[in-house]
């Protein structure tokens, strides 16, 4: 009985420790709790839409990560400053998260993304998308929380026990390497794409990369990111999925140059050492970029 309450009052402190992080079902494996940090009631970096667009209006759905999620405030991330460069009648519903795979973005688009009538589904790849999320900080102090779909635990247990999420993480950060796999990321997009030519709806992918790449001398670029071989992977990964990606015959548009035009680490968000994510203005520059691919394909 004692052994029984400890247990209890162990899974207790562990979900407590989630806080604002709810595991909501198996494609997604995690999401923001709606309503906190400036998301919206369904956990999104979005305003709060009905589904239903509104007279005259035309959606376009974008998923992605943290570089789609955006800054302090949604008002912030690229897709509003596209948005306001596409004019009406042209609305983008942001349905990115933070530190979502292309598996991820996939389970978003199948469970909220076709409940918004989209004439278009916008998929926002970075260049780690190649990589599969295992491995989230959940809580504050940071503690390490294994979310992959397999794992010593059967998911169906993870999902529903935060103790076991954490003492499997604990167990596997020791010495965790990320794992990349194109056969994933290949397979990911084939559903992607059928899925979105069974609705009747054309997909584009943007290759979204780190701000550094403003640099485009490698190893300068490298400085910038605190690492050698950051800069250069980053590139040989975008390359990799723009070719998966158009030999499914998906439209895949590059938006390094979308970076280029600034100073190197003209992007950096200020007084910060983010070597991936762009400032508001980078936000700003990707958007604009964004808008006259993105019009291109539609108009």
């Amino acid at each position: 009985m004692a052994t029984t309450g400890s247990l209890a009052a162990a899974e207790v402190a562990a979900q407590w420790h989630d806080g604002s992080v709810v595991f909501p079902d198996d494609g997604r494996r995690f999401a923001t709790r709606g309503g906190t940090h400036g998301t919206n009631s369904l956990g999104f970096h979005e305003r709060e839409l009905p589904f239903a667009p509104g007279p005259g209006m035309r959606r376009i759905v974008v998923l992605g990560d943290s570089m789609t999620w955006g800054t302090t405030t949604a008002e912030e991330a690229w897709t509003r400053a596209a948005e306001a460069a596409l004019g009406a009648p042209w609305q983008l519903v942001n349905l990115s998260h933070y530190g979502y795979d292309a598996e991820q973005s996939l389970a978003t688009l199948h469970r909220f993304g076709w409940e918004y009538q989209p004439e278009l589904v916008v998929f926002a790849s970075y260049v780690n998308d190649l990589v599969p999320t295992e491995l989230i900080t959940v809580g504050e102090p940071p503690m390490p929380a294994w979310v992959a779909p397999t794992g010593t635990l059967p998911w169906s247990v993870r999902r529903w026990s935060a103790l076991a999420r954490l003492a499997e993480g604990a167990i596997r950060s020791a010495g965790f390497v990320e794992r990349e796999s194109s056969d994933t990321y290949r397979d990911v997009l084939l559903r992607m794409r059928d899925e979105s030519a069974g609705h009747g709806v054309p997909l584009l992918i943007l290759g979204l990369a780190p701000h550094v790449l403003a640099e485009a001398d490698l190893v300068a670029c490298d400085v910038l990111a605190g690492a050698p071989g950051r800069c250069e992977t980053s590139m040989r990964r975008l390359k990799d999925q723009e070719t998966i990606a158009l030999e499914l015959g998906i439209r895949f548009a590059p938006m390094v140059e979308a970076l280029r035009p600034a100073p190197p680490g003209g992007w950096f968000p200020a007084n910060v050492a983010d070597w991936e994510h762009p400032s508001p203005a980078g936000h700003e520059r990707i958007g604009k970029v964004a808008a006259g691919v993105i019009g291109g394909f539609v108009r």
